[in-house]
């Protein structure tokens, strides 16, 4: 198995599924292998109607699901600093993009890639 990367989806689904833009909230992780594009799990984000927390719940479920990256939106800054902390390399899409849209214009070089701070 290669890379393995979530991209939050608005709805329990496939490569086809909107891109959910928020990282904390969204409804669901789809964790696709990069080298294959084939969806090797799903998440429910199980952190999305918690009153505080869901950017660091999200985070730590990423952190289980062993993934190198993440695709989404946005990220708040409690879970930039908690995937961050993780090594976990965040990606920015636009609003509109279906999963496999946002995959493959990450594996094109099309998508902005936050900055990792050392600690």
């Amino acid at each position: 198995m290669g890379k393995l990367i979530a991209l939050t989806v608005q709805r329990v689904g496939d490569l086809d599924t909107p891109i959910d833009p928020r990282f904390g909230r969204a409804v669901a992780f789809l964790i696709v292998d990069v080298e294959t594009k084939e969806v090797v799990s799903t998440i429910e984000n199980t952190s999305v109607e918690a009153a505080h927390g869901a950017g660091t719940g999200s985070a730590a479920t990423m952190s289980g699901a062993n993934v190198d990256a993440v695709i989404s939106g946005r990220f708040g800054p409690k879970a930039y600093d908690a995937l961050n902390r993780l090594g976990i390399q965040m990606w920015t899409a636009p609003e509109g993009l279906t999963a496999r849209q946002a995959l493959d214009k990450m594996i094109a070089g099309e998508l902005t890639q936050m900055q990792i701070v050392k600690y």
